[in-house]
């Protein structure tokens, strides 16, 4: 119900502005369905890789790990000398 509810209430608040600002809800609207559509194609990508390092051997796995927390490490040190 709570969705209805946000569904009456956006209806609402567009009833509200002005004819000349509506071109600009629309690209507004537009540019959030381009963001959510860009975040699950970005998901889906990303969950593609889920596994991708199932055969690796432990010793190579916990060597490339220590390699990317050294690299982490290195690349945010807080200690810079000017």
């Amino acid at each position: 119900m709570k969705e209805r509810n946000i569904y009456k209430s956006v209806l609402q608040k567009l009833s509200t502005i002005p004819i000349e600002y509506l071109s600009e809800v629309d690209n507004f609207l537009a540019t959030l369905s381009k963001d959510i559509k860009s975040k699950e194609k970005n998901r889906d990508n990303i969950l593609k890789l889920a596994g991708s390092w199932n055969d690796m051997p432990d010793n190579d796995f916990e060597d490339y790990m220590k390699s990317i927390k050294d690299s982490r490490n290195n690349m945010f040190n807080r200690d810079i000398e000017l």
